[in-house]
């Protein structure tokens, strides 16, 4: 995995620790597949988001219950002893850092290579834990940290992770003034090894406000906001898209990972109001299970989408107009 630093004019190379290729029985050093698998798994109403790409493994948040999300990486082959290359926590909400907690279990024995997350105070004794479980990785020089406000430990914006099999992650600085623990939420870029192939947007719970912060920043511009693919901005809410957003976007497709019976009405009517006005079509975790989106990695392979039950575009047995004075107006 390669990490970079991105300034608004120049990409430079900032470390280098990939493993050797493995060699074949001829003693030949075999190539790292170019394929990028993302799963977006069903924990329930939170989010985890599972990459793969070559060696490299990347999981974005980890839902809201470590043994859900142990079962889920068992069956993914990520058991005792395995490695994530890289944790990227969007903010400090328990349904994105609960599940974290069991990546730092000692049972497991995982080896994580960096972590990125804000260092935003909370009294949740939850994240307390697993912030000095992270801490007591880096003093062993196990896990390097880093803080999403300053991603690449340079005072940049952005950084720019290479995976394995050339995939790229961009992660960028969240809104530094967000108003609340949603609005500072980081949002990170994926980028197929053939981008003509595959990209995708995921921005944790990002609100209106930190929405129109991302062009603010100039994130439009640098890595560029258009995409074939939304993780939805919490969990479908009316709160997390506007028309702006999905201008910006253009997502073919919507992800959207909750939980078939929460308190909150996710998916709003108005937030799917937005996705059919903008003909991006959408799969939820509540009623599709995990979600997988699979590009080859070769020009003009494209992307496919599966998913273990269903069918795109279903509505869900908690779905209802958002109440809120700014979403009743949509």
């Amino acid at each position: 995995m390669i990490l970079r630093c991105a300034t608004r004019t120049a990409v430079v190379a900032l470390w280098l620790a990939t493993a050797c290729a493995a060699p074949d029985a001829q003693g030949a050093p075999v190539a790292a597949t170019r394929e990028l698998v993302v799963r977006v798994l069903d924990v329930g109403q939170g989010d985890a988001i599972l990459i793969r790409n070559g060696r490299s493994v990347v999981l974005i948040d980890g839902g809201p219950n470590p043994s859900r999300l142990g079962q889920l990486l068992d069956s993914l082959g990520l058991g005792h002893g395995a490695t994530i290359d890289a944790v990227i926590l969007s903010h400090a909400h328990a349904d994105h850092y609960g599940g974290l907690r069991e990546l730092f279990s000692s049972r497991r024995h995982l080896v994580v290579r960096y972590v990125w997350e804000n260092q935003d105070p909370s009294a949740n004794g939850g994240l307390t834990r697993l912030r000095d479980s992270i801490a007591a990785r880096v003093q062993t020089g196990e896990t390097i940290y880093r803080d999403s406000d300053d991603p690449c430990a340079n005072d940049a914006p952005l950084c720019t992770v290479t995976l394995d099999g050339g995939a790229k992650l961009h992660v960028m600085r969240p809104d530094p003034s967000g108003r609340n623990v949603n609005d500072r939420s980081t949002a990170v870029k994926l980028v197929g090894p053939d981008s003509a192939s595959f990209t995708m947007w995921l921005a944790g719970d990002a609100e209106r406000d930190a929405i129109d912060w991302f062009t603010r920043a100039g994130y439009d511009r640098i890595p560029g906001m258009h995409v074939d693919v939304l993780k939805a901005d919490h969990h479908g809410s009316c709160n997390g898209v506007t028309e702006r957003y999905l201008d910006e976007l253009q997502p073919s497709l919507v992800v959207a990972s909750l939980a078939a019976r929460n308190d909150y009405g996710h998916m709003h009517e108005q937030a799917k109001r937005f996705y059919r006005r903008h003909r991006a079509a959408w799969y939820r975790t509540d009623q599709n299970g995990t979600v997988t989106l699979r590009s080859s990695g070769t020009s003009g392979g494209g992307f496919s989408v599966e998913s273990e039950w269903g069918y795109r575009n279903m509505d869900g047995p908690s779905d209802r107009p958002s109440t809120n004075w700014i979403c009743k107006r949509l």
